[in-house]
């Protein structure tokens, strides 16, 4: 009988993952896009005693890091626990330019979760769109998590949406007149209960920087989602 389990990850995980994997010394298949990680155990030729301690070990060392237990991507995830949830979700984005609502509205079924999403890119277009306070970028920068935390109360203060995501970062390749480092990126993550920012350094060029902000934002709303942070 075939016994497979699937999990899918994101992360930093590559060494970790390889020294598990070692360790256990099974039969796994293992795909990796960036940091994006598709992992299937094959447990058909070991008794369920066995395979049960493998799961067990392995979602507690890595439980901060799988986002879904079957081969889905990162937006379908998102979109999946949305509609379960029966909750709808807003954008804001600055340095992604409209990578994440792309994302999120190239799954089949998305425009029942997706309410907007926002690219203000200018601090005019922040203060404008989203009701940044002009008196917050001038204290504290556009890229700050003061900015990304106003950026979420703005899309949730029409009340048209349940969960809000914001991105505000240095692409590059050159810093802005902050002089803060060029892959600095603050990613806001919230709802009428909560907000949450997360500070991050990418690394590599303009796209690689603005590509790992879209996916790691989609990350956080999924582990925030699961993890009943929110009150939806």
């Amino acid at each position: 009988m075939i016994n497979v389990s699937t999990f899918k990850l994101y992360g930093a995980l590559s060494n970790e993952i390889d020294n598990f994997l070692k360790s256990e010394n099974l039969k796994c298949i293992v795909k990796r896009t960036e940091n994006d990680y598709l992992i299937k155990f094959d447990f058909s030729s070991v008794d369920s005693s066995v395979s049960d301690g493998v799961l067990k070990r392995f979602i507690s060392k890595f439980k901060n890091h799988i986002y879904a237990e079957s081969n889905v991507s990162l937006e379908e995830q998102l979109v999946k626990i949305l509609s379960v949830r029966n909750a709808k979700i807003s954008v804001g984005e600055s340095f992604t330019g409209g990578g994440i609502a792309s994302l999120i509205t190239s799954v089949s079924g998305a425009s029942k979760v997706f309410h907007e999403g926002i690219v203000a890119y200018s601090n005019q277009a922040k203060i404008d769109r989203l009701n940044v306070n002009e008196s917050v970028i001038e204290t504290f920068k556009p890229v700050s998590s003061q900015v990304a935390n106003e950026m979420v109360k703005g899309l949730l203060s029409g009340g048209k949406t349940d969960i809000a995501i914001s991105t505000t970062g240095i692409a590059g390749p050159l810093s802005d007149d902050s002089d803060f480092p060029v892959g600095l990126c603050y990613i806001g993550v919230g709802s009428n209960s909560k907000i949450t920012v997360y500070k991050h350094k990418f690394s590599g060029n303009r796209a690689e920087i603005t590509k790992a902000g879209i996916k790691t934002a989609l990350f956080h709303a999924i582990k925030a989602l699961r993890s009943g942070e929110f009150d939806v």
